[in-house]
C-alpha cells in the first residue's frame, strides 16, 4: 500500500512540473519576470585617468557624399606589331607601326584609301595624307555618338617604312571635345590595328592562293585597252597574274628593279638574251634595247590588262608590243 501511496505522489508531482511551456520559450534570468530591473554603477576608476573621446573622430549625423571625376576604367589599347619585324608604338598624339621598305608596297596609305573607301568613310588625299570626314569608333562602350576625324601618313627611308594614325578633331553627340590622352591611345590604336590587320589578313591570303595556284596556266590574249594601246588581257585575277609574271618575266631577259602592287607598276630593266631563247617560244627576237621600261597591270572586268611601255611611259611600236606578248602568252600557259 505505501508503495503505491509512493508512486502516486511521484506521478503527480510531474505532471504539476510539465505543464508549463513558459521555461521553453523564456530564458530563465530571475530579474525578467520581476517588476525591479537591476542598476548597474559605474566602475571605478581606481584612481586611473580614462582618456576622453576625441571629437576629431565623431562621425557627423549627416554625411553629405561626393563624387569626384568620372573615370574610365576600360583597359587601354595600345599599337601591335602586326606585321612581321615591325615595331608598333603611341606617342602620346599618334599611332605608328614602322616596317622594312620592302613591305612598302603592300602597307601603304594607297591600300589604306581603298580600305576607307570599302568602308563608305569618306576622305581626300593631299602630299601623301589622308584625312578623314567624320566617322563612327567602332567602339560598342563609348558614351553617347563619339565621331572622330582620323590622319593617315606614310613616313619611311630606303631602310624602313611607317604608317601613322593621328586624331583631328572629336565630337560627341554633336559637341565638339578634346580628347585625353587616353582617348587619342584608345582610338589611334583601333584604327590603325584594324587596318594594318585587314591588309595584313589580305597578304596572308594572297600568298597562300600564290602558293596554291603558282604553277596553274592561263590564257590570254592581244587586244587594246582603252586608251587605244597594245595590251594582254590575261583570263586571271590580278594577284594570281602579278606573281605570275614575277616568274616569267625574267625568260624574257626582264629584271624588276622597283614594283608597287598597289598601283599595279613595275620598273624593269631589260638585258637582250640571245635571239634562240624567244626561238624556243615561237616568237622572233624583238628589237629592244638594252633599258628600263615600264609595266602596268590593271583591273578590267574579270580580266586582267598588261601594258608594258619604255621608261617614259610611250607605247611600244606594234611589232615590239606583239612580240613580247605572244611570248608571255606561251610562258603564261604553261
Amino acid at each position: 500500500m505505501k508503495k503505491w501511496l509512493l508512486t502516486l505522489a511521484a506521478i503527480t508531482t510531474l505532471s504539476a512540473c510539465s505543464t508549463d511551456n513558459t521555461d521553453k520559450q523564456q530564458a530563465n534570468d530571475s530579474f525578467v519576470k520581476g517588476k525591479e530591473i537591476p542598476n548597474f554603477s559605474t566602475l571605478s576608476s581606481g584612481g586611473v585617468n580614462l582618456p576622453q573621446q576625441d571629437p576629431r573622430f565623431v562621425i557627423p549625423s549627416k554625411v553629405s557624399a561626393k563624387t569626384g571625376q568620372a573615370i574610365d576604367i576600360r583597359p587601354p589599347s595600345k599599337p601591335l606589331a602586326i606585321i612581321n619585324n615591325s615595331v608598333a608604338q603611341f606617342d602620346g598624339e599618334r599611332a605608328s607601326i614602322v616596317y622594312s621598305a620592302d613591305k612598302q608596297a603592300i602597307y601603304n596609305t594607297e591600300q589604306i584609301s581603298r580600305l576607307l573607301t570599302e568602308k563608305g568613310i569618306q576622305h581626300t588625299v593631299n602630299q601623301g595624307k589622308i584625312q578623314t570626314d567624320w566617322a563612327s569608333t567602332g567602339r560598342a562602350d563609348d558614351v553617347g555618338d563619339v565621331q572622330l576625324r582620323y590622319q593617315f601618313e606614310q613616313l619611311g627611308n630606303r631602310e624602313a617604312s611607317a604608317l601613322t594614325v593621328s586624331i583631328l578633331q572629336a565630337k560627341r553627340d554633336n559637341v565638339v571635345f578634346t580628347p585625353s590622352v587616353a582617348d587619342k591611345q584608345r582610338y589611334t590604336s583601333d584604327r590603325l590595328n584594324q587596318l594594318i590587320g585587314e591588309l595584313n589578313q589580305a597578304y596572308q591570303k594572297q600568298q597562300r592562293d600564290l602558293a596554291n595556284h603558282s604553277l596553274s596556266s592561263m590564257t590570254s590574249a592581244i587586244a587594246s585597252d582603252r586608251n587605244g594601246r597594245t595590251a594582254l588581257l590575261i583570263d586571271a585575277p590580278f594577284t594570281q597574274t602579278w606573281h605570275k609574271l614575277a616568274q616569267v618575266l625574267p625568260t624574257l631577259g626582264f629584271k624588276t628593279d622597283e614594283e608597287n602592287i598597289g598601283r599595279g607598276y613595275r620598273l624593269l630593266e631589260y638585258k637582250a638574251l640571245d635571239a634562240k631563247e624567244w626561238q624556243r617560244l615561237g616568237v622572233t627576237q624583238p628589237e629592244l634595247k638594252n633599258d628600263d621600261y615600264q609595266m602596268q597591270l590593271a583591273v578590267s572586268g574579270k580580266q586582267t590588262a598588261l601594258v608594258i611601255s619604255d621608261e617614259d611611259g610611250q607605247p611600244l611600236n606594234t611589232e615590239q608590243a606583239q612580240a613580247i606578248y605572244q611570248a608571255l602568252q606561251a610562258l603564261l600557259a604553261n
